[in-house]
Order: C-alpha cells, then structure tokens, then sequence
C-alpha cells in the first residue's frame, strides 16, 4: 500500500521530480545535514538518515511514498498515540526495533490530520536538532534514526523514526491503563514510583532551562532496567531552551502535566476502563499532586 494521500509520490513523479523542488532551506544552513546523517532526497521527500537507516529510508519513500506507510506495510505490532504507530524489525536483523510516528494535529487543530504549513522548519527536523540538544544536556532520549518531511504546496506531512525503547510504558498507560506484575511490584507502588521520577525529571528540565510546550503524560515514558527506573522525554519538536539569564518555571511545568493527568482519569473514569484489571492501587489526585511536588494551592 502506497501513501495515498496528497504528499505520496508515484513513481513516474519521483522520477520526474528526481531534480527539482530540492527545499534546501528546509534541511538547514546551506543545506548541511547535522552531525552524524545524511542527507537524501527522492522528488519531493526530504530525508535526513543515519547511515544505517539510509538504504532502508530511500527504498521505503520509493515503494511507499513515505518511511510511514512502509512501516504500516511491515510492521511487528503497533503502538498507539494520536495514530497508529508501527514498530518494524531492525532492517539488520541486529540492535533495536524502530518506531515510526506521523506527525499529528491535536486539539483544536485536529481536523487537520498529519498537514502543517509550510510555516518555518518542519516538525521531523526540529525535534531532530532539539533531541541533540537535549542529549548534549544530559537526558535520555530515544535515539533518532531518520526524519523525514514531505512538501505539497503549502503543506507538508512528516515522519519521525526513532530506536523502541524496552521495557517502558508511557506515564499515562502506567497510571490508568491495566497493571503489569510482571516485576513484582504492587500497582500503588509502581505508580508512586513512576510519578516520583517524573518529578525528578521536571525539575532536571527546570534547572536546565529546558521547556516543554506539551508536556503531558502521554509524552513521558518510564523505563525500568533492573531495579532503576528513569523517566524518558518524548515529543521534543515541543521543546526549547531558554536564553540567558531566562529561568524555566517547574511548577508551571508541574502544573501543565497535572492537567493532563486529571483530563485522562476523568477520561477513564467515564469509559469505565479502570477496573479490578488494573491491579488497584489507584492513586487519589491529592496523592499524585504531592508526588509530582505540587501542593493544593498551585494544582
């Protein structure tokens, strides 16, 4: 199956625009793909892949159209965000699987689907170059393999490709989806525990001049590894880095997260999904405003 919709490219069009319509702009200053990827074209896709990800990433935009519907096409299983989301099997056979996520409108812009404007860099590029960033200052990340746009007029869709990251759930899923005992751990405390870390994390954020304009729990994941268990930033194309002299607020941080959680578990609460499933331990909001460091004035 072949991306059908308006920014796929047919093969006789890839053929023809082999040559035009190359969008330096889009890429960067002169056209300079960052440290460590390449840069590829294939008529009007733009591709920036790790070498490894290079051959798999041109072969996929000619079959497909875009790394999004090849994903789909072969993919192991599939995630679940504001889309679907295919993980597909290292094209090495070796290393991790990778996830491929569409960009996607939210909110009150979600009757758009997967276009944007043309308005400025394209998301796929932006949390490329915010994800350097946000290593070089310490943090954990799922490693990016390739970042790919895909111009149309004044539109353009994107996809990201990032490495899967084991053993990690999303701080929503944690919170309101079904328990996994499967490390012992009793609900109540996996939650307490997956909350105290996020804490942990917005206050890193914070004192690094880190912001985030989407920070929900959808957006964070908790990954054990033994008995550590560290929060995970996704979603970075929401991030920037305050200027000099410009602090960071942790409680609006804090706050912009609680919100989130509040509107999942009227959510949940609605749907009926919460039940003896989820291994109880349920979490009052009080409980979760003061493991996330707020108190009941500021929630």
């Amino acid at each position: 199956m072949r991306d059908s919709e308006p920014s796929s490219v047919g093969a006789q069009e890839l053929r023809r625009d082999d040559n035009v319509e190359r969008e330096g702009p889009y890429i960067g200053p002169e056209g300079q793909p960052p440290r460590g990827f390449k840069r590829i074209t294939v008529g009007r896709a733009q591709i920036l892949a790790r070498p490894e990800a290079a051959s798999w990433s041109r072969q996929a935009v000619e079959e497909y159209g875009s790394l999004y519907q090849a994903a789909r096409a072969s993919a192991r299983r599939t995630l679940h965000g504001r889309g679907p989301v295919p993980v597909v099997a290292n094209p090495d056979g070796a290393g991790p699987p990778w996830v491929v996520r569409r960009y996607r409108r939210g909110g009150l812009m979600r009757s758009f689907g997967d276009r944007f404007l043309r308005l400025g860099r394209p998301r796929s590029f932006i949390e490329l170059e915010s994800s350097a960033r946000i290593v070089e200052l310490g943090f954990t990340t799922p490693r990016i393999v390739a970042a790919a746009v895909y111009p149309r007029g004044v539109l353009y869709r994107a996809d990201l490709v990032t490495e899967f990251v084991p053993h990690a759930r999303t701080l929503a899923d944690v919170l309101f989806g079904i328990h996994d005992p499967s490390d012992g751990r009793a609900a109540g405390d996996t939650r307490r525990e997956a909350l105290t870390c996020t804490r942990d994390l917005i206050t890193r954020l914070s004192e690094a001049g880190v912001r985030h304009k989407d920070l929900n729990a959808r957006n964070i994941l908790i990954a054990r590894e033994e008995q550590h268990v560290h929060a995970i930033l996704l979603d970075l194309d929401g991030c920037r880095l305050a200027g000099p002299g410009d602090s960071v607020n942790a409680g609006r941080l804090q706050r912009r997260l609680a919100r989130s959680i509040r509107k999942l578990d009227r959510t949940h609460q609605r749907s009926q999904q919460r039940t003896d499933q989820d291994g109880g331990g349920n979490l009052t909001k009080d409980e979760m405003n003061h493991l996330l460091g707020l108190d009941r004035t500021t929630s």
